[in-house]
């Protein structure tokens, strides 16, 4: 949920926050787009190649990607624009491949496709929810308790990751 918030909520703090203009956070959006464009596959490569467990990966994305709205509370400096965006597209490569082939892997022989359309599902209602929570908050507290808010569901998802290892531990003690 809190990824989204960079279509929706961020460009508005841009401008009205920072004064930056359209062109200013299309050129921040830009670099979103060309860190996962050109890290992307060789991170998934390598990570894949030295059989980092898929749940750890996850577990540090998550907490970089809630880390980049921790950075945003710094609201004097424009250039934690910068830092921020850097930190939520290298957690964006470290959850969302790995998260999509943990949830398949967690599938039963025959059930991919359910599992997979749940995950998509899950994706689509987080879309839509985050922009209205987002605003929400913004209209009623303002942009710092927003960022701070979608930095502890961030916290909450890293924690959620925490206890899946823990029970996946116990899972394989057990059997």
């Amino acid at each position: 949920m809190i990824f989204f918030q960079l279509f929706t909520t961020l460009p508005l703090y841009h401008n009205e926050k920072f004064g930056l203009s359209e062109l200013q956070t299309g050129l921040l959006m830009t670099l979103n787009g060309l860190l996962i464009f050109s890290l992307e596959m060789p991170t998934v490569g390598f990570l894949e190649r030295k059989a980092f467990p898929k749940i750890r990966i996850i577990i540090i994305g998550s907490f970089v990607m809630a880390s980049s709205f921790f950075l945003l509370l710094i609201n004097f400096w424009a250039g934690i624009l910068v830092v921020s965006m850097i930190c939520i597209s290298i957690g964006e490569i470290l959850t969302f491949p790995f998260s999509n082939a943990f949830a398949l892997s967690r599938a039963p022989r025959g059930q991919e496709g359910r599992y997979m359309a749940l995950y998509t599902m899950s994706f689509s209602l987080a879309h839509i929810v985050s922009s209205k929570v987002g605003f929400e908050i913004i209209s009623r507290l303002g942009y710092q308790m927003n960022w701070l808010v979608m930095a502890c569901i961030g916290v909450v998802a890293t924690l959620c990751c925490i206890w899946i290892k823990n029970a996946l531990l116990t899972e394989k003690i057990h059997s």
